[in-house]
């Protein structure tokens, strides 16, 4: 899990040669549709809104939910450990609802066009992404053997509840999966390579020309951009899994993979429906060594 995934295995369906490895947001190929100097979104300014309304709606999202269910100290949270899920979920569709109605309104265009969800390719590509998918979450599965694991991690209490693991499938394969990559790979990854490819601008008039009429990242910028915009990824489930610092290792890896497939393709909903699928096995392996869900004590550690 330390290098990028392999490729996509060719086919008479590959991608086209000609995809260049750059996030390129304006498109702007027919001149009568041109608009003028380059307009690079996300930037760091939008991610930084995108992340403020994000923190707004969890700790509103916590108060309001935790408040309703007259929880007031951690005893009481671990007794109702559903709130948790309630609360982030809640607070992830309030962050979508919003950043749908913010954003169109600064980059003139539609919300998903500007995230470059571009879907087509997602559905054109997707049993290869499926088949990655899969593989990343083998491998990392099995790395999980080989490094230390906390014996009561805090996710334990959610996962190991029969009440609530169908619900936290749910989420872990579908909402999950779209906020974390709109965030990471959405909006920052892209934010820190418009930012790598600002500072280390060559201040000429041809760079600066470049600069104004194309959005194509460097390849240094998305090479930087991948591996930062993996940390704060991977350590947003550090708490979750009991700060395990060699399972932190792990996520940040497969990130790593996402946002290679995130680069690879030009496409969000690329690396989305492989965050989906890697999730959806890793509750697949749970389901059968569980008996269906039946018999949770038999994953416990």
């Amino acid at each position: 899990m330390s290098d990028l995934p392999i490729p996509f295995p060719p086919s008479s369906e590959a991608l086209p040669t000609a995809l260049p490895l750059v996030l390129d947001i304006q498109h702007d190929t027919d001149p009568a549709d041109d608009h003028g100097r380059a307009r690079r979104i996300p930037h760091m300014g939008h991610a930084a809104i995108f992340f403020i309304i994000a923190g707004f709606c969890v700790i509103l999202g916590v108060l309001i939910i935790l408040t309703a269910a007259h929880i007031r100290t951690q005893a009481d949270a671990l007794v109702h450990p559903g709130y948790a899920i309630g609360a982030q979920a809640a607070a992830y569709l309030a962050t979508l609802a919003i950043s749908m109605a913010v954003f169109p309104l600064m980059w003139h265009r539609s919300f998903f066009s500007g995230v470059h969800w571009n879907g087509l390719v997602a559905i054109r590509h997707w049993k290869k992404i499926l088949l990655l998918g899969l593989l990343v979450s083998f491998v990392s599965q099995a790395a999980m053997h080989f490094v230390s694991a906390p014996q009561d991690a805090p996710i334990d209490s959610l996962i190991l509840n029969k009440h609530l693991i169908w619900y936290m499938a749910a989420f872990a394969i579908v909402l999950g999966p779209f906020m974390e990559e709109l965030a990471f790979r959405g909006f920052l990854l892209p934010a820190i390579a418009t930012a790598y490819d600002w500072l280390s601008l060559d201040r000429t008039p041809a760079g600066l020309q470049r600069w104004e009429q194309t959005t194509a990242h460097s390849t240094p910028a998305l090479i930087v951009a991948a591996m930062l915009s993996s940390l704060p990824f991977a350590l947003m489930h550090a708490a979750q899994i009991g700060y395990a610092w060699g399972v932190v290792g792990i996520l940040y890896a497969v990130s790593l993979a996402l946002s290679f497939v995130r680069i690879r393709t030009q496409s969000l909903a690329c690396s989305t429906l492989m965050h989906g699928c890697y999730n959806f096995i890793i509750f697949a392996l749970l389901f059968v060594s569980s008996d269906g869900f039946r018999h949770l004590e038999k994953i416990a550690h």
